[in-house]
């Protein structure tokens, strides 16, 4: 019985490692994709606070600000800005508005 056991722990010790070392990506660099939805549509976010939101038959470009919770974009041609809470879970990007309303979308990163 005790073999057993001596053959568990490294097994396990080698899993715990990997769990405690596998890191996500908490950027919001990159092109991320709208999940849960029957439209296909994406938002990029660039390295110069650049952005654009794409789906099938158009694309709209605009810029972006960020903060430890506030994630604000700016459509070209309209004057003022959208600002949204946000949070990251592993690979997603889950956005609320911030005006109150329960209005929640998750991006996956590609």
């Amino acid at each position: 019985m005790k073999r057993y056991y001596l053959a568990i722990i490294p097994i396990l010790l080698i899993i715990g490692y990997f769990v405690l070392t596998t890191e996500y990506d908490n950027s919001i660099i990159g092109k991320w994709k709208a999940m849960e939805t029957n439209d296909e549509y994406y938002y990029i976010f660039n390295e110069d606070k650049t952005c654009s939101y794409e789906m099938k038959v158009a694309r709209l470009d605009c810029s972006y600000e960020i903060d430890d919770t506030t994630l604000t974009i700016l459509y070209d041609g309209n004057e003022s800005a959208n600002a949204y809470k946000y949070r990251f879970d592993k690979h997603t990007l889950v956005i609320t508005d911030n005006n109150g309303k329960d209005n929640k979308f998750t991006l996956e990163k590609e």
